[in-house]
């Protein structure tokens, strides 16, 4: 049994080896509780189980069943607890907040009652949508977000709701309805989304699932919320994802994402495959596909062609075969072996016979000096024949 004693809870876990062995029980004794500050973890105490019920989130959730005689009074065993109308509003379908202040003591309130809409089929109520939105026109979460001794406590229950919403099948909905309640200004008030996202999260979720489709490099929650922040300004995304916790993968990824576009866009129309190579090489797939999902077709088809084919390509000589061919080694060999990759890439090497004699005509008139030398000074499309 492992036991929060700040919370007033503990979790019983079945050891391995029994016949329930992995299954837990949360365990909680009847609390109440405020919250210091909005967004702030709340304060707990021992309380009533009537004043319990009242400090959950919705009215759904505010249910509870007596599992044992009550004293002198005899009340009986599995007595339904309803002090606020839960089950009336389960059968009628809807997500009914508690209390007015519930979204300004906690906003992440309001992504669990659009993660309880869209997963359960139920309605948001009237007066619950307009708590929220009154919540938010308050201004209270930029307040807190600006004060960073506060802000912690909201930004990790956020992130947590985030991944909940953005793990099922059904987040695009979860996003219509936060949209629609302007609650993404809980991650940052300039955050929107618009057709054009549709489209780009679209993009980036069909070549995940061709390019990552094990999910190596990237969780497809995580990939949906980077072209989430993604559309937020360079400074404004990296502050963003760094106030989500996000992992620091993720935040690198998010702002290396316009040096990234930026290097593509300067290169020339008819860049060759050794050069857009050059520049992809550096980067993971995960990185790759969030920058497609923000680049212009003629860009995308690049990094097509390199994530199915150029990046596999390997050169037709290794340095075993440069020995052979009579080259010392050294730091040298390096300039050669990427020289002879980009002259395979771009199809002026397709035979190892043509490789040797297309070496042997480039270096040895080189005299080997190539220590000082770059591969950008290499005449790499010398025509072998």
């Amino acid at each position: 049994m492992q036991i929060y004693g700040q919370f007033q809870t503990a979790a019983l876990t079945w050891p391995a080896g029994g016949e329930l062995a992995g299954f837990s029980v949360d365990i909680a004794t009847a609390r109440s509780e405020f919250y210091p500050y909005p967004a702030a973890n709340p304060e707990v105490e021992a309380s009533s189980i009537r004043q319990d019920l009242y400090r959950r989130d919705f009215t759904i959730n505010a249910l509870a069943v007596r599992l044992t005689r009550q004293g002198h009074s005899q009340r009986p065993s599995g007595e339904l607890l309803d002090f606020f109308g839960g089950l009336v509003d389960l059968r009628d379908r809807q997500i009914r907040v508690l209390h007015p202040n519930s979204f300004i003591e906690d906003p992440t309130r309001i992504f669990r009652a659009v993660r309880f809409a869209t997963r359960l089929g139920f309605e948001i109520g009237e007066y619950t949508q307009t708590y929220i939105r009154y919540a938010i026109a308050s201004g209270i979460y930029a307040q807190v977000q600006a004060e960073e001794d506060k802000a912690p406590a909201l930004q990790s229950r956020l992130k947590n709701e985030l991944k909940y919403i953005l793990k099922t099948s059904r987040w695009p909905r979860a996003l219509e309805l936060l949209t629609d309640l302007d609650a993404l200004q809980c991650i940052h008030p300039q955050l929107h989304i618009d057709q054009h996202w549709w489209r780009r999260v679209h993009l980036a979720n069909r070549w995940h699932g061709i390019f990552d489709a094990n999910h190596k490099h990237l969780c497809p929650w995580l990939l949906i919320l980077e072209v989430l922040i993604s559309t937020l300004p360079e400074q404004e995304r990296c502050q963003a994802a760094a106030n989500l916790y996000l992992p620091e993968l993720s935040q690198q990824r998010l702002q290396r994402l316009d040096k990234v576009l930026q290097q593509l866009v300067d290169l020339p129309p008819n860049a060759l495959p050794s050069q857009i190579s050059a520049i992809l090489e550096r980067h993971d797939s995960a990185q790759l596909i969030l920058v497609a999902a923000y680049s212009t077709v003629k860009v995308r088809g690049w990094l097509w062609r390199y994530l199915q084919d150029w990046s596999t390509c390997k050169p037709l000589l290794t340095g075993k075969d440069l020995i052979k061919l009579g080259y010392p080694p050294g730091r040298q060999f390096k300039v050669m072996l990427t020289a002879i990759w980009a002259a395979t890439l771009d199809g002026d090497l397709q035979s190892v016979s043509q490789a040797q004699h297309w070496v042997q005509n480039i270096f040895r008139s080189l005299g080997l000096r190539l220590t000082k030398l770059s591969l950008e000074r290499l005449p790499l499309h010398h025509n072998p024949s």
